[in-house]
């Protein structure tokens, strides 16, 4: 903020004003949230007669306020007076003119910072959970190579049908109780049985346990177990 600001002020005196003897300007002020509030103090000595040597001796307290249109740095304003003229009107009156300007720095406003929540990558799965309540829960559990890059079709993200949970979980419960974790893939056009057991660490003979691997085709749901070792 640079400003530079005028200032006018009649003072009206008691007596005559023959000749101003000597005067002098003096200011304070205040800064608070949306103006400047201030005065400047004039004073000095006067004759009141043209051939009286005496003086007499004059003050007065001029109030003055700036409105602020933006917050400003308190500590950086500079205020300083750049004219100071005056002249004897009508005998009694001296007008005085004020020129001041006021500099400071506008106060910055901080932008409010984004909050950023961290969500964990996996949810916890419960000891207890069944794999039935896993496949009511989610979609589909679908491993896929991280460098894939083609878009997964319409027909991969469809639900899990009630029917294919109940074959899933009928095969579950004849395989060996040692198998835990398992993988629900969807064959694509470019798999074969053994990209598919490269890709799980597993064997033909494993996925023939839960599958029936003679008559596999695209978009067919295999059932991969993971050992606990």
């Amino acid at each position: 903020m640079n400003l530079i600001i005028p200032f006018t002020k009649d003072i009206k005196f008691n007596t005559s004003i023959v000749e101003i003897v000597s005067i002098s300007l003096e200011h304070d002020y205040t800064v608070n949230d949306s103006e400047i509030l201030g005065n400047f103090i004039i004073s000095g000595d006067y004759k009141s007669h043209e051939v009286s040597v005496n003086k007499e001796h004059f003050e007065y307290v001029l109030p003055f306020s700036v409105d602020l249109t933006t917050r400003i740095d308190r500590e950086s304003v500079d205020f300083a007076i750049e004219d100071f003229t005056y002249e004897i009107k009508n005998n009694d009156t001296l007008e005085v003119r004020i020129e001041y300007s006021i500099n400071a720095l506008e106060e910055k406003q901080e932008e409010p910072k984004e909050e950023i929540i961290e969500e964990p990558l996996f949810e916890r799965v419960e000891e207890d959970t069944t794999l039935e309540d896993m496949l009511d829960s989610i979609d589909e559990d679908i491993t896929r190579d991280d460098t894939e890059t083609k878009e997964e079709t319409e027909e991969e993200k469809r639900d899990v049908s009630e029917e294919d949970k109940k074959t899933i979980i009928d095969s579950i419960n004849e395989a060996d109780e040692n198998f835990v974790t398992y993988h629900i893939h969807i064959m694509k056009e470019t798999d074969t049985i053994e990209s598919v057991c490269t890709k799980y660490n597993t064997t033909s003979n494993i996925l023939s346990e839960y599958n029936d691997l003679s008559t596999v085709a695209v978009n067919d749901k295999l059932i991969i177990p993971d050992i606990n070792e």
